[in-house]
């Protein structure tokens, strides 16, 4: 993960003096977001070994939801044009009723009508996650959506986002029959998907 981090990063700072001829300070800049995620949908699909009872389980299905979760991120953009910047984004978010995860992430924005402009912009985005309880696994996501700027001041606007996310995980297995977590070695297969609708306020400086 810290191998993409750098890479991302050395493609923000050198891509900075691309176009307009404007300096690097003015083309890189830090920013604020926070909103709510509504999950809508989930699917898994669980194939494990029961003991208990003596048998191998396949659970797969998808299930309606309405959950929603807070989200606080940061970030730092670099614009390549009057049109097009990429965004390195992280901070704190929730997934479903008991998942809360760290982002680490990249996202390409485009605005119809520049930057510096009011209008809408569209932007698609994706990266990794990192699951903040007792397993510290990794997750991945993917969110696309669209952003009405209304600018402040030179360099600074606030959005108003809109987006669609995508997240997978492999989380632990409950056993409603022993009432308790399967055993890693009796898992064959452990995916889940959840399926949101992302809200937002977003600052840029």
């Amino acid at each position: 993960m810290k191998k993409w981090f750098v890479f991302i990063l050395s493609i923000m700072l050198g891509t900075a003096s691309i176009a307009g001829g404007r300096p690097f300070h003015d083309r890189l800049h830090p920013g604020l977001e926070w909103g709510y995620s509504i999950t809508v949908a989930s699917y898994h699909h669980f194939n494990y070994l029961d003991e208990s009872i003596g048998f191998r389980i396949n659970d797969e299905g998808w299930e309606p939801e309405s959950v929603s979760n807070a989200f606080v991120l940061g970030s730092v953009t670099v614009d390549f044009s009057d049109f097009v910047s990429l965004s390195l984004i992280s901070g704190y978010e929730g997934l479903n009723r008991r998942v809360r995860a760290i982002p680490v992430s990249a996202r390409l924005n485009y605005a119809l009508r520049g930057f510096d402009t009011d209008g809408f912009s569209l932007y698609a985005g994706g990266g990794m996650l990192f699951i903040s309880d007792k397993t510290k696994r990794r997750g991945k996501q993917l969110e696309l959506g669209a952003v009405y700027n209304i600018v402040l001041a030179p360099h600074a606007s606030v959005g108003f986002k809109l987006g669609a996310r995508a997240v997978t995980d492999r989380p632990d297995v409950w056993d409603p029959i022993s009432e308790e977590f399967i055993s890693e070695r009796n898992i064959k297969r452990k995916d889940a998907s959840y399926y949101a609708l992302n809200l937002g306020i977003m600052l840029s400086f």
